[in-house]
């Protein structure tokens, strides 16, 4: 099958290589345009009351330097990159990839307990997405 538009979704914590990888592989073998997407939390840089933080807030340069770390410096500096600010990860993923053709995320296996009480992020996703998806197991 080949693609015109290959969306990555990037949690960027640094355990997302196999993930970029996939990406980069798709999109080159069908010459896609790639977007890499990444949402922030309303608060991320910030420090709570709790005094914890929702993480760091995230730009576009730091989703290039993943890819750079990665190995993958060319696509490095073509990829599209759009940074979403909200709280509901899956919803708003999903949103994007109403003219997308492959939506290509991660997944990180929950302990059992987890996985009993809330769905993952990247089920939710997958839920909802408008397009065809790749879940690259970390």
């Amino acid at each position: 099958m080949s693609y015109n538009t290959v969306m990555v979704a990037l949690v960027a914590r640094g355990d997302e290589a196999d993930v970029i990888g996939e990406a980069v592989k798709v999109s080159k073998a069908s010459e896609a345009k790639l977007i890499a997407v990444h949402v922030n939390d309303p608060h991320a840089g910030e420090m709570s009351m709790m005094m914890d933080s929702a993480g760091p807030r995230l730009d576009e340069e730091d989703i290039r330097q993943r890819f750079r770390a990665c190995g993958f410096a060319d696509v490095a500096d073509t990829v599209e990159v759009r940074i979403i600010k909200g709280e509901n990860i899956s919803k708003l993923i999903a949103e994007q990839t109403k003219d997308i053709d492959l939506l290509v995320l991660g997944h990180r296996r929950m302990s059992t307990f987890k996985s009993n009480l809330m769905d993952s992020v990247d089920e939710g996703i997958v839920n909802h997405a408008k397009c065809p998806v790749l879940v690259v197991p970390k």
